[in-house]
């Protein structure tokens, strides 16, 4: 007769995951404008008008206007110089009754008395040249220039995993109890 008892224990097993975390951090976006700076410079340069015209006209260097002009007058007060010079040799030829020999007196100035007269050259002007000066203006306009920008932050990407453990019964405990043998009647 044999008894024999054998026994299990429990074994409780488990698995442990690590948690994980990971941290991306993307690069931040920048936005930037640039407007260049512009000077605009507007002028007009500065004149001088010198008219000569009238120093000219009295060094004897006459514009073409001037010398007509001139011409003219000139003409014009020797007609009338010759128109009154014949007057007064028709009012002599007939007063040729008071005397004198009017035709060879007038024959000779006619042909040389009335030539003869004093000349005056000017060579240095009277007059001064007319200067006359314009002032030049300066326009000068600034627009100045820009910079301009926008930082986008990235954000962060995160990830997190949490940690695991799980528990798991490998093996159940557990009693076995075995009689062999004759069959006992045992009464308690």
């Amino acid at each position: 007769m044999a008894l024999s008892i054998q026994t299990q224990p429990a074994i409780l097993n488990y698995n442990i995951n690590k948690g994980q975390l990971s941290i991306e951090q993307p690069r931040p976006q920048v936005e930037a404008g640039l407007s260049l700076p512009q000077i605009r410079i507007e002028g007009t340069t500065p004149r001088i008008t010198i008219d000569q015209t009238q120093a000219f006209n009295e060094s004897g260097l006459k514009t073409v206007s001037a010398f007509s002009q001139d011409y003219v007058a000139y003409a014009k007060s020797k007609m009338q110089e010759s128109v009154g010079r014949i007057s007064e040799q028709g009012t002599q030829m007939t007063d040729i009754h008071l005397g004198g020999n009017a035709i060879a007196s007038q024959a000779a100035y006619n042909a040389y008395d009335q030539f003869y007269g004093e000349f005056g050259m000017v060579t240095m002007p009277r007059t001064r040249p007319q200067i006359q000066v314009i002032e030049g203006n300066l326009d000068i306009r600034v627009t100045e220039g820009q910079i301009t920008g926008k930082i986008i932050p990235g954000k962060p990407q995160i990830n997190y995993t949490p940690g695991k453990v799980e528990r798991y019964m490998a093996q159940y405990n557990s009693i076995s109890i075995r009689y062999e043998g004759e069959n006992l009647d045992y009464q308690i």
